[in-house]
């Protein structure tokens, strides 16, 4: 077998020699890039596809991000919570998809940490009233604050990764999102609604993408008019 894939190889090889001769160089460039193509092992070519076919690969980063905010929306109703206590929390994290001016990405992420379940839980009680509510809503939600936490915490550190030169095509983020639906199948939390998802995904674009009212999609628009 090891002899006739250097076979093949040897005469793909030398088919492009004979092409370049023949076509040019547009058609030489392109099958070199078949051939690294060809050599890649099959692992890497499998992985590649999964991405390229991947139904967020070419939604924006707004768009990406919104989708890890719905999901934890639906850990939280699977929970049974009262959307009015976790009302400041999620307008804070909606707030990504519609910001635009300034450094609105800081001011996002400057929000939102302090509200996190491993700053509030993890610090001295905090003489505000809102902190205050907030660490006792984390503490009365007990093992729910498992999942839910880590929900958060995926929201906030896809976000932190984002840069000015930040690619949605860009693979790196897609992995916030397979890991966040695994940890919901694992706990039984249905996954957001497919309307609800249809438009995330028909939020193309090849940076962050361009705002919208992220709230509409929320749980906050049917039940904290």
């Amino acid at each position: 077998m090891d002899k006739i894939g250097q076979l093949i190889e040897s005469g793909f090889f030398g088919g492009i020699v004979i092409a370049a001769t023949f076509s040019g160089a547009g058609v030489f460039l392109y099958l070199i890039y078949r051939l690294i193509k060809f050599l890649q092992p099959k692992e890497v070519r499998q992985e590649e596809q999964r991405i390229l076919s991947h139904r967020f690969y070419k939604v924006s980063g707004r768009g990406r991000v919104s989708y890890l905010i719905l999901c934890l929306e639906e850990a939280l109703l699977f929970y049974g919570q009262d959307f009015s206590a976790w009302e400041q929390i999620l307008r804070e994290l909606w707030s990504i998809t519609n910001g635009s001016e300034g450094d609105w990405i800081g001011t996002w992420l400057d929000s939102v940490k302090p509200l996190l379940p491993s700053q509030i839980l993890t610090t001295a009680p905090s003489s505000s009233d809102d902190i205050r509510k907030i660490r006792n809503l984390y503490t009365l939600s007990g093992t729910k604050m498992i999942l839910v936490s880590a929900l958060m915490e995926s929201v906030y550190t896809m976000v932190c990764e984002w840069a000015p030169d930040t690619v949605a095509y860009d693979p790196d983020a897609l992995h916030f999102i397979d890991e966040t639906e695994e940890m919901m199948k694992k706990w039984g939390v249905p996954l957001p609604a497919s309307e609800n998802v249809q438009f995330l995904i028909a939020q193309k674009d090849f940076s962050l993408g361009k705002p919208f009212e992220g709230l509409r999609l929320s749980y906050l628009s049917k039940n904290c008019k």
